[in-house]
């Protein structure tokens, strides 16, 4: 059987003062150790809870309950021998104890590692995308399609239009536009005026030495008409691709 331990990154520790273990990769990049020790130890009492307590969870990968007490408390780190077993028993991988994937799905994970979106708006995304393509019979047809999911997919069957308007907005620069401008609304934004020029709203951006900038009559009492002319662009375009695609169809 192939053990889903670490794909990418060999990992190795190095002995260091007062018995303490300092975590690096092969590429010399030295990893925090209390920051590894914190990310275990809250991924394995997620493991866990609902399921077992603490010494149930340590007597399933043979270990002491001693020793499992002491990850949780962040106060020891993990070997490899520790890793392997869990990994074995629980059909996890090292690279999701270890903090270097972002959920234990590892296509949920590439998906945040490729857009920055977080594994909760992710799962949320395929449940949408899943509930779009499933034609409602009951709920327990409704049951039968999402099983453990099917909590989560009852409280999202009202927005199964999510994934077509994401698509919409991310496609068209009008749609980046209505973004950027509820954005400002959301995020945050803060004045700026510089030399006696007319001042500007500078707009969150997640980019470092990177601003956003707009005139400041954008988004004061003209904001929501600012977004309702996006929108209406937005719409409109929207409404001539699908009159054409439905044109194409019939020829």
């Amino acid at each position: 059987m192939k053990l889903p331990i670490a794909r990418s990154r060999m990992l190795c520790y190095n002995n260091v003062g007062s018995g303490q273990a300092a975590l690096t990769t092969f590429g010399g990049n030295e990893m925090d150790t209390a920051k590894l020790r914190h990310t275990f130890s809250a991924r394995i009492r997620k493991l866990r809870e609902g399921k077992m307590n603490q010494g149930e969870f340590a007597d399933s990968v043979g270990i002491s309950r001693g020793a499992m007490s002491y990850y949780e408390q962040e106060s020891r780190t993990p070997d490899i021998g520790v890793l392997r077993a869990i990994c074995e028993k629980y059909k996890v991988s090292a690279d999701y104890l270890l903090g270097l994937m972002a959920d234990e799905n590892h296509a949920v994970s590439d998906v945040c590692e490729h857009t920055g979106l977080s594994p909760q708006a992710v799962k949320k995304l395929n449940i949408i995308a899943r509930l779009a393509g499933t034609e409602y019979r009951s709920h327990e047809h409704l049951m039968d399609e999402f099983d453990e999911d099917f909590i989560a997919a009852l409280g999202l069957s009202a927005f199964t239009s999510v994934t077509e308007l994401l698509n919409i907005l991310l496609e068209n620069d009008d749609g980046l536009s209505l973004l950027v401008l509820l954005g400002a609304i959301i995020l945050g934004a803060d004045t700026a005026m510089e030399n006696g020029q007319e001042p500007r709203i500078m707009i969150k951006s997640a980019s470092k030495n990177f601003q956003i900038a707009m005139p400041i009559e954008s988004l004061t009492s003209a904001l929501w008409v600012n977004i309702q002319e996006h929108a209406h662009d937005l719409k409109k375009k929207y409404q001539a691709d699908n009159e054409l695609g439905e044109a194409q169809q019939s020829d």
